[in-house]
């Protein structure tokens, strides 16, 4: 029973965040160096500046291996940018468990941080990840907590033996974010995250 109650939460937290994907502005760019396409779109709210973006590009290896990277939380640091903490809370299952992340924000913003659950969902030719803010009390320093993030990092087998990453991220950044900060981070910066992510595991 808990297995069927786990697809369906997957499934039903990937319909909802495709269904508010396909309604957005898109703004649609390629990196300087050609290997990820991006797609974004900005949102003024009250609580700060929305971030929708979906970040595309394709590696040279397995899910086998992305699957034993990413299950690891430790090593998102590593393809996260100015994220110099990503750790392990508390696992829940075989496919799911708390993580938290540091966020060392540039100036003039502040650092913040993210308590999040991830879902794993691994299929025939195919690996999900769904990262989602989670309530929780846990802290490591006095910073304010990112409370709107969900993300997915979707993995799939092509043809021609390659994996295509898609990184689909929706979520509300802490502060204020001056212009020149965002228009010097879009394509670049969503574009980086999934070539590291792939370039990492070709080793």
């Amino acid at each position: 029973m808990k297995y069927i109650t786990y697809y369906l939460t997957a499934a039903l937290l990937l319909i909802a965040h495709n269904s508010i994907s396909q309604n957005r502005n898109w703004t649609i760019a390629r990196a300087k160096d050609e290997k990820a396409t991006v797609r974004y779109d900005l949102v003024k709210k009250d609580e700060g500046t929305h971030f929708y973006y979906i970040a595309e590009t394709t590696a040279t290896t397995t899910l086998d291996k992305l699957d034993a990277y990413f299950s690891n939380t430790e090593n998102h640091k590593q393809f996260l940018e100015r994220t110099p903490v990503t750790k392990e809370l508390k696992k829940l299952s075989d496919n799911e468990w708390m993580a938290y992340y540091y966020f060392n924000a540039p100036w003039p913003m502040s650092d913040s941080d993210l308590v999040l659950k991830i879902t794993r969902v691994r299929k025939e030719g195919s690996l999900q990840l769904i990262a989602t803010a989670a309530r929780s009390d846990y802290k490591t320093k006095d910073v304010e907590r990112m409370n709107t993030y969900k993300v997915i990092y979707d993995f799939k087998e092509l043809a021609n033996g390659s994996i295509k990453i898609t990184y689909n991220a929706d979520y509300i950044p802490i502060g204020s974010i001056p212009k020149f900060l965002i228009k010097s981070w879009f394509p670049e910066g969503p574009a980086q995250i999934v070539t590291n992510l792939g370039a990492t595991k070709q080793h």
